[in-house]
């Protein structure tokens, strides 16, 4: 697991918030705390939409892109006050995933590659994880995220 701080908070919100650079993932799930607290399940409901946006969703995501999730948040968090604190489980995309791991053998037994974003109210965490269909001694699948989500943070230039 890579656990990671983000020192430049502010440049940080504002890719994860009002850029499109997190656009590519999808969103598992979130909680956020303001004045009241908000609870966010991000998975699909396929029945919601039409034809022609199911079409621009891959049948194999379960869960909603990021980039439709993104404004709503915006749109809560920003203002005067910053949040007290929040939590957001972001997974890699299907095609991201086949990608990352085409050369990894126990690639079968991934069914995700997550990233766990949390603000405490004045400091910002990343974690990683893994989430497997099976249990699994290789470590090759979390090794080529961690190293993946390291070059992608790096290139963020935080």
């Amino acid at each position: 697991m890579l656990a990671l701080q983000i020192d430049e908070v502010k440049t940080f919100m504002n890719r994860l918030l009002a850029g499109s650079v997190f656009d590519s993932f999808l969103f598992v799930e979130g909680a956020l705390q303001m004045g009241f607290g908000y609870e966010f399940d991000g998975r699909l409901n396929r029945d919601f939409y039409t034809e022609d946006e199911l079409a621009r969703i891959s049948e194999e995501e379960n869960y909603i892109p990021y980039s439709r999730v993104r404004p709503v948040l915006f749109s809560l968090i920003r203002g005067k006050r910053t949040p007290l604190s929040f939590r957001l489980t972001l997974q890699a995309n299907t095609s991201q995933t086949q990608t990352l791991l085409s050369s990894v053998s126990s690639a079968a037994s991934v069914k995700g590659l997550l990233l766990n974003i949390r603000y405490d109210g004045q400091k910002v965490f990343l974690t990683s994880g893994v989430n497997y269909s099976a249990f699994s001694f290789d470590k090759a699948p979390e090794h080529a995220w961690e190293q993946w989500l390291t070059e992608f943070i790096k290139s963020l230039s935080l």
